[in-house]
């Protein structure tokens, strides 16, 4: 074919461009076209049935280079498309460009060579027909309307994401893809990059680059038409999630990560394309580094692309027929056929076990049974023995806990390891070839070997000190601290259980290490009693390994070593592990649960029926576990039929729940579920709905349920749930019926100065027997102060309010002393954090603490103090009559020049035990001050809210020696949030 054809149009778009009958009318002139231009002409019988594309084909492959584009010119004038003629001519005299043509060749060797599928081309191209046709048109001008494209092929391990990479850029070199769209794209293997610190991106770029191109650096002058092609995320070593890991210089030298992380988050050439394949790792790696992707699923082979991937594989149609229907009667083999790497896995072993005479027998009770069967058929076809597979398996994890995927002969013979050893797993197709280096046909086929490893390993033998020891594994396998351990640690639990290993040792004649186990157990008791600072144990990773081994009695003895577990539930696989790994928790105490994707938008009743009889066992915990009090959940998606099932659960008479918090849920519908389980539930005492929308019919259903005497919730917490002032009548008249109900937080709802009133009315009445109140961001004014002045003096029970983050002024808050300095007033803690004060107010303020004797705390934070209303406070914290315990002047304006006034208070009050003076401007001579304050034998105070970091080194060391001088006193940032986060309701 002619070099312009590796240009941007290609062959096959002009042969596309061509009518029916000019197409027919070009084949007839094709037959005698080449004779005038001495060329053998293309057999009658191939070009008669030839389509579009394989007339591209045949041309390329009968007439190369100029001939086939002199004789297609030619046609084109004989069947009167002057315009193609005139088109192609200008691309001819357009300068070449080389850069595709030597894609072409390279991607062409990888597409033969590296692909394990090895299938027709016209067999792959249906496979992949929907995602083909997606990502084609993912550049399209209506497609980029919004700033250029960030697309992600998203899928499992194995699904064909890479494949179908490495197809779109062998296809855009050929010029059949994106025609006109992209004058470049880079394909950027990510996990080569392992061994490469500093770089510039043109550096990068250059490795591929054609010495006869022009120069690489004017190609990013029309970034637009730029494309990046990226794979093998999983497989980076680098941490991609740095602040600093941004740069917008594409000449400049930096480490590796911050140009991978700079093109992610388009601040290097945000005008080019992205196109990702991210797999459930990588998706956890660097999915929010990504602006406003588009997202392509890769499927997979559908039910009648299984039966044709076996007849390609096995050539033999007897074979392909017995194969076939061997997998196809098994339904879970059958069933992860879908995946292309698996079925190809599982036709090896069928073909190894055809040519060895064998009955056709693999296990597939769990993805480590899978490649324990293919493990086992290596063994067999290649006459391994211990030592050579231990030396391969050695290799793998290696390169697992180095995170190197690439290796060099060097590496295999350090491992005890022939060159016919490695040639011969390059015919069986166990390694492949990468340019200069080999490869694992797949990581995780390396993973599998990695985690084999530890079962040929012997005690005698000697340690590699780069692989770390099964606990090691397990450790940071399951504590999100490196993502590539976590497949090799889940083949670990599957090669722990009984049945695998004798599978493994029968097949093979191998004994195998029996103490793997053991190890696992112990290495999850140890990390089930740190602490939650120590480490940060990912359940659903566990959760994961524990069904991979699928052995109740381990499951049940690792599940028992958790009382608090934190599982997010993102698809039905998900939700089928969940289901049976909490079914097993005995000593479980609390359960945050969140569940998303599951319920929803359901229109196949098999399917719901499904799910819902896995989430009818996970709900069955709620009343079977008898340890089980707290149930948390949070950002849940349920459907009516979900709900039910939950809410039934709750209702049991066997449930023990004390404490149901749902954050964020989506909906608790009008329905009579959620509050028939409310009703029926004596132990249930706290209730949290914060962020679940409650309609009007909801508020008025759950006041019904509050106001019946089988309710005993004492502490609720209503936080942003839409809920008016409408809905406050209904709310005042549970104040007045309920004298269960101790703790309300109303936070963040609009319930204005008339909602507020109603509920005042509520608070005088002599029946309500309310103990805190929270009406933190309720829209209220200084008007509702008059009224809740009023309760202040009347209520018996009230002890703790707060009223932040309100439009209060000065004028509210005096309004407020009046009540506080009622010698009836019985609140001990008011809270007016951000509430719009001003020095003005803190006479009256002040007045009230010299003269409530019951007034322990109160949090004047976020308000404009400033040191002259500070000073005005201070007079009152050095009266003797002053009772004050907690003081939050936080956010308030204050400088050095109060520092002497709060010294003084210090040493004065004798009954001030905490002090926030977080946010605040002192400068190294006012923490002086405060230090002296601190380390007087008179001074009281336990807590500091201070944050040490704020200051130069200089005044953090004075902060800490005043620390140790004095063991009582502790200086904290944000000393009272876990408690105001309590107390609201409202967790982050």
């Amino acid at each position: 074919m002619a070099e312009s054809f590796f240009s941007d149009f290609g062959l096959l778009w002009y042969l596309e461009e061509l009518r029916k009958e000019e197409f027919w009318k070009f084949k007839e002139l094709l037959m005698q076209e080449p004779l005038k231009h001495e060329l053998k002409p293309i057999p009658r019988t191939e070009l008669k049935k030839a389509s579009r594309e394989d007339l591209a084909k045949l041309l390329d492959k009968y007439y190369p280079e100029k001939q086939a584009w002199e004789v297609t010119l030619s046609i084109f004038l004989q069947i009167n498309r002057r315009d193609l003629w005139k088109k192609a001519q200008e691309e001819i005299r357009h300068k070449i460009n080389p850069y595709k043509k030597c894609m072409k060749d390279k991607f062409h060797l990888i597409w033969e060579k590296e692909t394990c599928l090895q299938v027709p081309d016209s067999f792959y191209r249906e496979t992949i027909k929907k995602e083909y046709e997606e990502l084609n048109n993912a550049y399209t001008s209506e497609e980029i309307s919004e700033g250029s494209p960030t697309v992600v092929l998203k899928g499992s391990e194995g699904i064909g994401k890479t494949t179908l990479l490495r197809k779109a850029m062998l296809e855009w070199a050929e010029g059949n893809f994106w025609k006109g769209r992209f004058t470049f794209a880079f394909f950027l293997n990510v996990r080569e990059m392992n061994c490469i610190t500093e770089t510039s991106l043109v550096e990068l770029i250059s490795r591929d680059w054609p010495a006869s191109s022009e120069p690489i650096k004017d190609i990013f002058s029309q970034p637009q038409d730029i494309l990046f092609i990226m794979d093998g995320f999983e497989e980076l070593k680098y941490d991609l999630t740095l602040e600093n890991n941004k740069c917008n210089d594409w000449t400049q030298q930096q480490p590796i990560e911050i140009i991978l992380s700079s093109l992610l988050q388009k601040k290097m050439l945000p005008e080019s394309s992205l196109l990702i394949a991210l797999g459930p790792i990588g998706m956890q790696k660097i999915y929010f580094l990504l602006q406003h992707p588009k997202y392509i699923v890769v499927s997979g082979f559908s039910e009648h692309e299984r039966k044709l991937y076996c007849s390609h594989f096995f050539r033999e149609k007897n074979k392909a027929m017995k194969a076939f229907s061997f997998v196809r009667d098994d339904e879970s083999l059958f069933a992860v056929c879908q995946n292309p790497l698996i079925c190809w896995l599982i036709c090896c072993c069928m073909k190894w076990q055809l040519e060895r005479g064998e009955d056709l027998e693999i296990v597939c009770q769990s993805t480590t049974s899978l490649y324990a069967s293919f493990f086992i058929n290596v063994v067999k076809a290649g006459g391994e023995n211990r030592a050579r597979l231990k030396g391969l398996c050695s290799l793998a994890a290696e390169g697992i806990w180095t995170q190197t995927y690439l290796f060099y002969h060097g590496d295999f013979r350090r491992n005890g390891l022939s060159e016919s050893d490695v040639l011969r797993w390059l015919g069986m197709n166990l390694l492949r070839r990468n340019g200069d280096c080999i490869t694992f046909i797949h990581s995780h086929i390396q993973e599998f070997c990695a985690a084999m490893f530890y079962l040929l390993k012997q005690p005698k033998d000697n340690s590699n000190p780069v692989i770390g020891s099964i606990t090691q594994l397990v450790a940071i396998g399951l504590s999100k601290i490196e993502a590539c351990l976590s497949q090799t640690g889940l083949f670990l639990f599957g090669l722990s259980a009984e049945k695998i290993t004798k599978m493994l040792e029968t097949s093979t004649g191998f004994q195998l290490s029996q103490e793997i186990k053991q190890e696992i157990i112990q290495c999850l008791k140890t990390l089930s009693q740190c602490g939650s600072n120590e480490t940060e144990l990912d359940f659903q990773e566990l959760f994961n390994g524990i069904y991979e081994s699928r052995e109740k009695e381990f499951t049940a003895k690792v599940m028992d070593f958790f009382e608090e577990v934190t599982i997010h539930i993102g698809n039905t696989e998900e939700l089928v592990i969940s289901s049976y790994c909490l079914e097993h928790c005995r000593n479980l105490q609390k359960l945050v649960l969140g569940i998303e994707n599951i319920f929803l938008d359901d229109s196949e009743s098999n399917s719901r029926n499904w799910k819902l009889i896995f989430w009818q066992d996970l709900c069955s915990v709620f009343s079977t576990n008898k340890k089980l009090q707290v149930l948390e959940l949070d950002n849940c998606s349920f459907s009516d039929d979900s709900l039910a099932v939950l809410c039934k659960a709750m209702a049991q008479p066997t449930c023990k729940l004390q404490r149901l918090l749902f954050h964020c849920v989506s909906d608790i519908g009008d329905g009579p579920y959620f509050f028939k389980a409310i009703l029926h539930n004596p132990h249930l005492k706290y209730l949290n709905l914060y962020d679940t929308s409650l309609s009007y019919t909801a508020v008025r259903q759950l006041c019904e349920t509050l106001m019946h005497p089988m309710c005993n919730i004492e502490q609720l917490m209503l936080g942003k749930c839409n809920i008016t002032d409408e809905d406050c009548e209904d709310i005042a008249s549970v104040l007045i019926c309920n004298n269960k109900l101790k703790h309300l937080s109303l936070v963040e709802n609009f319930l204005d100065d008339e909602g507020a009133i109603m509920l005042c009315d509520a608070l005088k009445h002599p029946n309500c027997a309310l103990e805190t109140l929270v009406l933190n961001y309720c829209c209220l004014s200084s008007v509702s102060c008059d009224y809740i002045s009023q309760v202040l003096l009347c209520s018996q029970s009230l002890t703790l309010l707060d009223l932040g983050s309100n439009t209060l002024k000065d004028n509210g808050v005096n309004s407020l002393c009046e009540g506080l300095k009622n010698p009836n007033c019985h609140i001990e803690e008011l809270w007016l954090a951000n509430c719009l004060l001003t020095p003005d107010c803190c006479k009256d303020i002040s007045s009230v603490l010299i003269s409530n004797k019951t007034l322990k705390t109160l949090k004047l934070g976020n308000n404009g103090i400033l040191d002259v209303g500070v000073k005005q406070l201070c007079v009152a914290l050095n009266h003797p009559n002053c009772k004050l315990q907690n003081l939050g002047l936080d956010m308030c304006g204050l400088t050095t020049a109060c520092c002497e006034d709060l010294a003084s208070a210090l040493t004065a009050c004798k009954t001030l035990r905490s002090l926030n003076l977080d946010w605040n401007t002192f400068d190294h001579d006012g923490v002086v001050v405060l230090c002296e304050a601190l380390s007087h034998l008179d001074c009281a105070l336990q807590t500091l809210g201070l944050n040490k970091c704020a200051f130069d080194e200089e005044t953090q060391l004075l902060l800490t020696a005043v620390e140790e001088k004095n063991p009582h006193l502790a200086i904290t940032h944000q000393p009272w949030a876990d408690e105001e986060s309590e107390i609201s309701g409202v967790f982050f």
